[in-house]
């Protein structure tokens, strides 16, 4: 997960961001134990909005979250792409252009990651976002 998120964020800037739950299935050990470590208290681990204050706590926070059965999303600041992850393994990158979805392929791929073309989440939007 670590390299995913390392080319991702090299490819967008991030100061910071914000994640929100959609639907946690089963307890997040990984993410209750980043809270733990930095002395940090949640009530209700099932839905729970959060946000990371500098780019390596963005990382930090993406990777754990990812690690558990977590449906979230998540928008960076400054806002240049947005994900939308859920529990069986899909992972949505939203971004407001074709050209920066074609960077962002190209990128991906020459980090060694592939995606699956035959899924298309609904985007619910005005279709500025793919």
């Amino acid at each position: 997960m670590a390299s995913f998120l390392s080319a991702l964020l090299a490819i967008f800037p991030v100061d910071r961001g914000v994640a929100s739950t959609d639907q946690v299935v089963f307890e997040p050990d990984s993410f209750l134990e980043l809270l733990k470590a930095r002395n940090l208290e949640i009530e209700n681990y099932w839905t729970f909005c959060v946000e990371a204050s500098n780019r390596e706590d963005v990382a930090e926070l993406l990777d754990v979250m990812l690690s558990d059965w977590i449906d979230f999303a998540f928008v960076p600041s400054p806002t240049t792409f947005a994900i939308y992850a859920d529990h069986d393994d899909f992972l949505t990158l939203y971004v407001p252009s074709l050209s920066a979805l074609d960077h962002l392929i190209d990128q991906l791929k020459l980090a060694g990651f592939g995606f699956e073309d035959w899924y298309v989440r609904p985007s619910g939007g005005d279709g500025l976002w793919r």
